[in-house]
C-alpha cells in the first residue's frame, strides 16, 4: 500500500519507527526525507505524494500545531479528502495534542499512551484491510463524542486548580436583551439627530438615523466617533440608556456562567471572567446568587482574594447609580487605536496576564477584534509548553446539509483559531452552550442558590458590545 505521511521534523525520530515498522510489512511510504532530492518542486512532489497515496497518516503534535508548513499540509490533506469524499486519512497521536476536529471525525490512532500498542494498531489496520475500514461510517459521531469528554475534562481540571478564565464577548449579553451592536449604534444615532436637528433647528425627519447609516455605511467604529463626538458629556449616559433600554436581567447562558463560578467543594474557585461588554449583567446576577465580585474597569481597582473579579476591558456602565468617573469606553476608531498602540494599558496586560497564567474558555466572540487577535498571537508564540491550552466556542458553519462551503469554513475556521492557540468546540446552535457550560461546572450543578427575582425581558436577537 502507498502511504504518504504527513509530520513536523522536529518529531522525525519517532516518524522514523513508524516508517521502519510499515516499511517491514511491504508499504511503500512517501515522506518528504525519502522522497524529496536536490532541486525538486517541494510542492508538486509533496501533491503528487498525495495523490497516489491510499492512505494518509497524519502525525498530530505539538510540534505540527506550531509548524506553518505542516498546518499547510493538513489542510491539503482535509481538502483533497473533502472533495473526493474519501476516507483515507489517519491521524496519529505522538503526544497528548488534541487531534483537530477537521479530522478528528476520523477514528485516530494513541501512540503516546503507549507507542509499541498504537503502532501494532497501526499496522494490522493496514495489513488486514483498507484505511476506509478504520473510519468506518458510523464511528465518526463516538470520535466527536470523545473529543467533547477530552475537552470538558480539561476545562473541568483547569477549573478545579483555580486557573480557568471566562472571556465573554457580545454573545454573552445579546440573549439576556442588551441591544446588538448595530441595534445599539441606531438608537445612539437617533439620539444624536434629534440632538442636532434640535440644537441648529435642521428639520432631518423621523428616519434620519437609519437614512444616515444606509448613505454613510462604513465601519462601525466611524460611526461611533461621530456619536462620541456629537454626544460630548452625555455620551456614557446615553449609552447606558439604550443598553439597558429593555430591562434586561438573565438568560440560560448567564445562568450557566454563575453556576461555573459558583464555589467548589474540592477545588478553587473561577479565576476570573474577562467581558467585552459594557453591561454590569454578569456582576448583577453573581450578586444575585451570593458570591462575591468586583467589576474592575481601571488599574485603580482591586478585588479582595474572595472575590471574582469582572474585567470590563472595553469599559463599564453599570444599571445604577452614578457613572464611574474613570471608565473609558473603547467605542469609536480612536479609542480601539489607543488600545492597539500601548502594549502597557492595563487591559492589554490583564488580558496577556490570563492568557499566559489561566486556561481561557472564549464565549460569544467572533475573533474578528485585530487587538484581542494581537494578544492572542503574542500569548501563543511566548507559550512555554507550546501546546493549545485555550477553547473557544463556536457554532458549526451551516448553510445546507451536506453543503462542501461547510466543510470548507469548518476547516478554515479552526485552523485560524489553533495558530492562535485555541482549541475549537463545535456546537450545532449557540443554545447548546449552556449546557456544556454546565458540564465543565459538574455536580455544582446540582447545587442550589438563590436566584433573581424574574421579571419579563426581551428575548430580541441584539445587542452589546
Amino acid at each position: 500500500m502507498r502511504v504518504f505521511i504527513s509530520y513536523s521534523s522536529k518529531d522525525k525520530g519517532l516518524v522514523d519507527k513508524i516508517v521502519t515498522g510499515l516499511k517491514e510489512d511491504g508499504h511503500d511510504i512517501w515522506i518528504d526525507s525519502l522522497k524529496l532530492k536536490p532541486g525538486d518542486n517541494i510542492s508538486a512532489r509533496v501533491q503528487e505524494g498525495l495523490d497516489q497515496a491510499e492512505a494518509l497518516i497524519v502525525v498530530v503534535s505539538e510540534n505540527s500545531f506550531r509548524s506553518p508548513w505542516v498546518q499547510q499540509e493538513f489542510a491539503a490533506i482535509a481538502l483533497q479528502q473533502i472533495s473526493k469524499r474519501e476516507r483515507r486519512i489517519i491521524p496519529v497521536k505522538v503526544d497528548q495534542s488534541a487531534v483537530p476536529s477537521y479530522l478528528a471525525d476520523r477514528v485516530y490512532l494513541d501512540l503516546f499512551t503507549d507507542f509499541e500498542r498504537g503502532l501494532r494498531q497501526l499496522r494490522d489496520a493496514l495489513l488486514a484491510s483498507t484505511p476506509e475500514s478504520i473510519a468506518a461510517p458510523g464511528r465518526n459521531a463516538q470520535s466527536s463524542k470523545e473529543s467533547r469528554i477530552a475537552q470538558v475534562s480539561e476545562l473541568r481540571e483547569a477549573l478545579r486548580r483555580g486557573r480557568l478564565t471566562l472571556v465573554c464577548g457580545a454573545g454573552a449579553s445579546v440573549e439576556a436583551g442588551i441591544p446588538a451592536w448595530g441595534d445599539l449604534l441606531v438608537r445612539l444615532l437617533e439620539s444624536m439627530m434629534e440632538r442636532i436637528s434640535k440644537d441648529y433647528s435642521l428639520n432631518l425627519g423621523n428616519k434620519a438615523a437609519d437614512e444616515f447609516q444606509r448613505r454613510n455605511g462604513g465601519s462601525s467604529l466611524i460611526l461611533g466617533k461621530y456619536l462620541k463626538n456629537n454626544l460630548g458629556n452625555d455620551f456614557e449616559s446615553e449609552v447606558r440608556g439604550a443598553l439597558y433600554v429593555t430591562d434586561p436581567i438573565r438568560s440560560p447562558l448567564i445562568e450557566s456562567m454563575i453556576q461555573l463560578a459558583r464555589p467548589q467543594r474540592d477545588g478553587r474557585p473561577l479565576d476570573s471572567i474577562i467581558t467585552f461588554n459594557f453591561d454590569g449583567l454578569i456582576e448583577e446576577n453573581l450578586s444575585a446568587n451570593t458570591i462575591p465580585n468586583k467589576p474592575i474597569f481601571s488599574e485603580a481597582i482591586n478585588h479582595d482574594s474572595n472575590e471574582i473579579p469582572v474585567y470590563h476591558v472595553h469599559g463599564y456602565l453599570p444599571r445604577a447609580g452614578p457613572i464611574p468617573p474613570d471608565t473609558d469606553l473603547v467605542f469609536s476608531e480612536d479609542a480601539y487605536h489607543t488600545q492597539f498602540m500601548d502594549p502597557f494599558s492595563w487591559s492589554n496586560l490583564i488580558q496577556l496576564n490570563k492568557l499566559t497564567q489561566n486556561t481561557c474558555l472564549f464565549v460569544g466572540i467572533s475573533l474578528t477584534d485585530p487587538n484581542m487577535r494581537r494578544l492572542l498571537d503574542v500569548a501563543w508564540r511566548k507559550n512555554p509548553d507550546k501546546t493549545l491550552s485555550h477553547y473557544i466556542v463556536k457554532r458549526l458553519p451551516k448553510f445546507s446539509d451536506g453543503d462542501v462551503l461547510d466543510e470548507v469554513s469548518k476547516l478554515l475556521e479552526e485552523q485560524d483559531a489553533n495558530a492562535l492557540g485555541l482549541n475549537v468546540v463545535w456546537i450545532d446552535e449557540f443554545a447548546e452552550l449552556p449546557q456544556f457550560l454546565v458540564e465543565i461546572a459538574g455536580n455544582r450543578s446540582e447545587q442550589n442558590g438563590p436566584k433573581i427575582e424574574k421579571r419579563q425581558t426581551s428575548r430580541k436577537r441584539s445587542a452589546k458590545k
